[in-house]
């Protein structure tokens, strides 16, 4: 395990499930990085039709994901999350509230899990 994935481990978290109703096991994310002199949890893009907004991603499934942005988007808006060297997963709005927009994805599993096979043991989504 390389120090930046030790690193990502060890500032990863469980999410209280308190009244949770999602199908899949998520996880806090920190992941450090830099984007000019402002730390960032997971920079994205979030893409509406021909429009880009750029958001982060604050906490990932494989079934969906939590990102905060500072446009509120509709629910059941379709959208395509665009994580840098991932890949685009298309999704949709499945809740909007404090400036953050909860996305379930319109890919099954399988393919999230391909996506991130090197990611998922620091993710917890393993299994």
């Amino acid at each position: 395990m390389s120090g930046d994935d030790q690193k990502a481990k060890e500032i990863t978290e469980p999410v209280s499930d308190d009244g949770n109703r999602r199908s899949h096991p998520r996880r806090s994310v920190l992941w450090p990085a830099k984007m000019e002199v402002r730390s960032v949890l997971w920079p994205a893009k979030v893409y509406v039709g021909l429009h880009e907004f750029s958001c982060q991603i604050s906490n990932f499934s494989l079934g969906g994901a939590k990102v905060r942005m500072d446009l509120p988007l509709k629910e059941g808006t379709s959208v395509i999350l665009s994580i840098p060297n991932r890949g685009d997963i298309p999704a949709t709005i499945a809740w909007v509230a404090d400036g953050a927009l909860g996305l379930e994805f319109a890919v099954n599993i399988d393919t999230i899990r391909e996506m991130f096979k090197d990611r998922l043991g620091i993710l917890g989504l393993e299994g």
